[in-house]
């Protein structure tokens, strides 16, 4: 790489977006004016968020002739509203109306009271709905007379049976809702008063039991500790949101945008190397995305110095200037220096998605996708049960907004635990974001795609006229896609099974129409050859057992890693209660081999044919086996829904895809995934019966700490784990090209598993023919 050319394309493109108007004004005026007319705004709005009158009708107010008195002279004591004398404009009661609609209430009946005479209540109820809407009412308020023969206890006022009191809400009304909670507190403060004079005035000495202890609350955290705590939750999030915003648009400007103006062909014709343009091209947008994100915080500094510390003063609360105001200056420098790692990230993210736009109307539409993988990730650390631990430290973009959360709150020594694990990932995450825009750079098919228009009947024609052997990335995307989208509305429609055999057939149902269904379907109407898509080719003997053998060495080293995903993200209460559901449903099984059928053997065959078969058939046309294969590792990992597991089975996917790349058949694979799905279900089987009958076995497992359980002993699982990877390279290097020949020959010799021509007459719709050939 030539610095001095990178400079030379950076000086180039800063001075261009410099004259861009469009650029200026998103990355340098609008952060400027934004928060302050933000802050006027909010200011102007708070005016209008003060507490405002709730009209309530009171209908037998006379029948609460208690001592205290609730209502005085047509109003609420102001005893027992929130504010005392100032909330007394926000809770007053409305006129009773006419004489027959206040006869008609003076004789209504709870719902309690009505029986079977449910008519008549409903009547009463939309009387006073009707009689609400035509007044004008927040809130109806109904208080019937008590019964005539109860007596009153001497000197409390209180019958024998107290009142009941109705509120007629209408939930549909911000300003019902209100007006009941307001009237609610009051009736509240109210009761307790009556309570207490009760207990009084009957001298009886249960105060204890009414109320055994007292909880008196203090915070003992300073202003500077609240203002930290709020501004740590909301700065981070902001940077992440302009870094991102503040990168794209230049971005767009810089590849799509010279695409438009004819300028990209001249600068890819000069002497500089495509990767010296690329740098050189990042560097300017990180420039903006750095820029942007500065302008933004500066603005939203003085805002609340200026904006929220007059807050208070206008009805938002006391605590409001208390909460708010300033951010700390520590919080300002960290910001300042997780600005570089960021700006690095989101800004490669942008260049590589405009880098592959047609145009810069094109351009920005890649805007929504690329927040909607980055804002999950900015929304989970905002959560308040959040926390930064190793799980969340190994997340990107998450990891370092809970770094910077506890940084700007002070909390070094939690943070200095897991800084190494999140420096670490960032940096990782910046590489491999960088590499993606040198090698969008180093394509010309990407660089130069023609623009064209969209059309069904077009599209489908294309589709059929060019399809080819093997399916094309898009094809393989949108496999994946549509599987996920089944597995998730069909796992909702599905209900909880009971019994073994709703499982076993609610599984198997599932897989082969939520996974096997989509691939093969697509496999004969997208491609010419469907048997090369799903990969269903003959394998040899020695293959397929290496297979099988590499299956039960690795073994070990997957169930360690399952052991480290469960360490570092520990399972959910809901998670274990499945799980424990789950086994009970097992202990119905008729026998063993019912199990292996439904947890190894289906999934094998189903789930290879859909993503070492055709998914990872379309990967392959990104020219590059790693990236096939670790896309369709990925589109496996999702698919099985809980974290725990998905991390799991991407990493035994990236094994299954090698072994399908190399030896260009997905048999291997299904033997492979049968037999490790298989031994983690006999993994639970062990017993110490078991061992005892063993010597070999009660070398290789002994007792986890869960009581009943067992695991590999380390020295037998490091052997395993070693002979296994030697096995698996000499899988790659026998099924790779330079074996074909052997392949053949063995096929001739009858020595090979032929199922690739059954399959694919069969898919063809054509019958097997004689084997005599030749």
């Amino acid at each position: 790489m030539n610095w001095s050319i990178v400079q030379l394309i950076f000086k180039r493109e800063l001075c261009d977006q410099m004259r861009d108007r469009r650029t200026l004004f998103t990355v340098a005026i609008m952060p400027l004016l934004l928060y302050p007319l933000l802050g006027m705004a909010l200011l102007q709005v708070a005016q209008f968020m003060r507490e405002h009158p709730t009209d309530i009708w009171i209908v037998g107010a006379e029948n609460l002739s208690v001592e205290p008195a609730f209502i005085i002279d047509g109003k609420i004591d102001t005893a027992w509203l929130d504010k005392g004398k100032e909330d007394l404009q926000t809770l007053h009661m409305s006129p009773e109306g006419d004489q027959y609609f206040f006869d008609l209430v003076q004789q209504f009946k709870g719902p309690e009271e009505q029986g079977e005479d449910q008519d008549a209540g409903e009547l009463v109820d939309e009387l006073i709905q009707r009689e609400m809407r035509k007044r004008n009412i927040d809130l109806a308020v109904i208080i019937p007379a008590p019964p005539q023969d109860d007596e009153l206890e001497s000197g409390t006022g209180l019958s024998a049976e107290s009142p009941a009191i109705y509120m007629f809400v209408n939930s549909a009304s911000d300003k019902s809702n209100i007006a009941a909670d307001r009237f609610n507190a009051s009736l509240v403060r109210w009761q307790n008063a009556l309570i207490a004079g009760d207990i009084e005035q009957a001298k009886a000495e249960v105060v204890a039991v009414a109320e055994p202890f007292q909880i008196k609350r203090a915070d003992v955290a300073d202003s500077g500790d609240k203002k930290a705590a709020t501004w740590s939750k909301i700065l981070p999030f902001i940077i992440m949101i302009w870094c991102l915003t503040g990168a794209f648009y230049p971005a767009v400007d810089l590849c799509a945008g010279e695409k438009e103006r004819g300028t990209f062909e001249t600068l890819l014709s000069s002497p500089a190397h495509r990767s010296d343009i690329a740098i050189g091209k990042l560097l300017t947008v990180m420039t903006f995305s750095v820029m942007t994100a500065v302008l933004n915080l500066v603005s939203m500094g003085f805002t609340g110095l200026f904006v929220f510390s007059r807050m208070g003063s206008l009805g938002m609360g006391p605590g409001m200037a208390t909460a708010f105001g300033p951010p700390p200056l520590a919080a300002i420098g960290w910001l300042l220096l997780a600005l570089i790692p960021i700006s690095a990230l989101f800004s490669a993210m942008a260049l590589a998605a405009a880098a592959f736009a047609r145009s810069s109307k094109e351009g920005q539409y890649y805007l929504i996708p690329l927040l909607m993988i980055c804002m999950p990730l900015m929304m989970l650390p905002m959560l308040p049960a959040a926390r930064l631990d190793i799980g969340s430290s190994l997340i990107p973009v998450t990891g370092l907004m809970l770094m910077l959360r506890g940084l700007i709150e002070g909390q070094y020594a939690e943070v200095l635990q897991f800084a190494g694990p999140v420096c670490v990932v960032t940096i990782v995450c910046c590489w491999l974001s960088i590499r993606w825009v040198v090698t969008q750079f180093n394509s010309e098919t990407v660089l130069f795609r023609a623009s064209e228009r969209f059309g069904i009947g077009a599209w489908f024609r294309h589709v059929m006229r060019e399809r080819g052997a093997l399916p094309s990335l898009g094809a393989a995307v949108m496999c994946a896609m549509l599987i996920l989208v089944l597995k998730f509305f069909i796992g909702f429609a599905l209900t909880a099974p009971d019994s073994w055999a709703m499982f076993s057939k609610q599984t198997v149902i599932a897989l082969v129409a939520t996974v096997a269904m989509p691939a093969i379907l697509m496999a004969l109407v997208l491609t010419r050859k469907p048997r090369h898509a799903l990969k269903i080719h003959r394998c040899s003997i020695p293959v397929a057992c290496a297979a099988v053998l590499t299956a039960v060495l690795l073994h070990p080293f997957v169930m360690w890693i399952m052991a480290l995903v469960m360490y570092v993200y520990p399972p959910a209460g809901d998670l274990v209660m499945m799980q424990q559901a789950v086994g009970m449903i097992l202990g119905d099984a008729p026998n063993i081999w019912a199990i292996l059928f439904v947890f190894a053997l289906a999934p094998a065959v189903l789930e290879e044919v859909a993503y070492r078969g055709f998914i990872l058939s379309g990967g392959e046309a990104m020219k590059n086996k790693w990236s096939a294969v670790i896309f369709a590792s990925v589109m496996f990992g999702l698919a099985h829904g809980v974290f725990q597991q998905s991390i799991i089975t991407f990493f035994v996917g990236i094994v299954l895809g090698w072994i399908a790349i190399r030896t260009g058949s997905i048999l291997p694979c299904i033997l492979y995934h049968g037999t490790h799905n298989g031994l983690t279900v006999m993994l639970s089987y062990i017993t110490p019966a078991t061992l005892a009958q063993s010597k070999w076995l009660s070398w290789i497992f002994e007792e986890s700490g869960t009581a009943g359980m067992y695991q590999y002993s380390i020295l037998p699982g490091i052997l395993m784990t070693l002979a296994g990877f030697a096995l698996l390279a000499w899988i790659v290097r026998t099924g790779g090209p330079d074996s074909i020949r052997r392949r053949e020959e063995s096929r001739k010799r009858g020595g090979g598993l032929d199922i690739g021509s059954f399959v694919d007459n069969l898919l063809s719709g054509k019958k097997k023919q004689a084997t005599s050939e030749g």
